[in-house]
């Protein structure tokens, strides 16, 4: 079997460009989980410090960013789009006049072909998805609605806050505004099984999504779950484990729906386990034969 991979995503996205690339930037966010709105804790397996490039960008502003960013992937990519990528944290996370002070100059950036916008579903509120929808009409936006799991009883245990109803309604109105929606997930979180991967890939697949991440659950410095792993708590997939049920997942998901990755690490001095979470390309030609 095959998959839709990511890049045919990008050319129906932009059709222009035979290459896409994102940007990474950092619109200094915080989250709903971490600045008391909802919590204080975060999600129980987050550090924004082991999965973003940008991190340390939190104070600089947007402009300087692209000043200093967009040069150096044109320089890299001459022919290429951009697609600049506002990553860390939550995305849409704050009043909507701020939000625009960020989001509108990269609109503006002549630089830029689209915007793609890392965010949760309970931070979609209705004016928000319009002011999106209305800057759509001039540059593709992308809007990554985090789901991890569609186990309800995982999402409280990782304490993530929302529900997959919110998820669902969250997508199922980006979409109805002529957004691009698509969404990550994490394969591995404590207590969960092949029928929890597969009724996770079902959502995915049901719910009509651009594209899906799929990553291995880490276990990194800094969270909540190195203590219980520490402890003994948690038990990590194999290899093998992961790799069988991202192929299965696939398998559902389909064609319909791109295949963003279904690799990922982090930093060597962040990461705990698992060991293997780095070999991207052992990862793939594994998955790949399954399927």
């Amino acid at each position: 079997m095959k998959y839709k991979p990511y890049r045919d995503l990008l050319l129906e996205i932009f059709p222009n460009y035979l290459k896409v690339r994102k940007l990474p930037l950092n619109g200094g966010m915080s989250c709903p989980n971490l600045d008391g709105t909802k919590g204080f804790s975060g999600c129980s397996y987050c550090n924004n410090r082991s999965f973003s490039p940008v991190f340390d960008q939190a104070k600089v502003s947007i402009q300087e960013q692209l000043e200093k960013f967009v040069p150096k992937l044109r320089g890299k990519y001459p022919n290429a789009g951009i697609l600049a990528y506002l990553q860390p944290y939550t995305n849409t996370h704050a009043p909507l006049e701020h939000l625009k002070g960020i989001i509108d100059p990269i609109i503006k950036h002549p630089e830029v072909a689209g915007l793609a916008i890392g965010t949760r579903p309970d931070c979609l509120q209705q004016e928000k998805v319009d002011y999106l929808a209305a800057l759509n009409k001039k540059k593709p936006i992308i809007v990554e609605i985090g789901l991890q799991t569609a186990n309800d009883l995982t999402l409280a245990g990782i304490n993530r806050r929302h529900t997959l109803k919110e998820f669902e309604d969250a997508v199922a109105r980006c979409q109805a505004a002529g957004l691009w929606v698509t969404t990550h997930v994490i394969v591995g979180l404590p207590g969960e099984t092949m029928d929890d991967f597969k009724h996770t890939a079902q959502v995915v697949r049901d719910m009509h999504l651009a594209a899906v991440k799929i990553h291995p659950l880490h276990i990194v410095v800094g969270t909540a779950m190195a203590e219980d792993f520490g402890n003994g708590e948690i038990k990590l997939l194999t290899f093998d484990e992961y790799c069988d049920a991202v192929a299965e997942m696939i398998r559902i998901i389909g064609m319909d729906v791109a295949i963003e990755r279904f690799s990922g690490e982090s930093p060597s001095e962040l990461l705990i386990a698992p060991d293997w979470c780095g070999e991207r390309d052992k990862i793939i030609a594994t998955v790949e034969k399954k399927l």
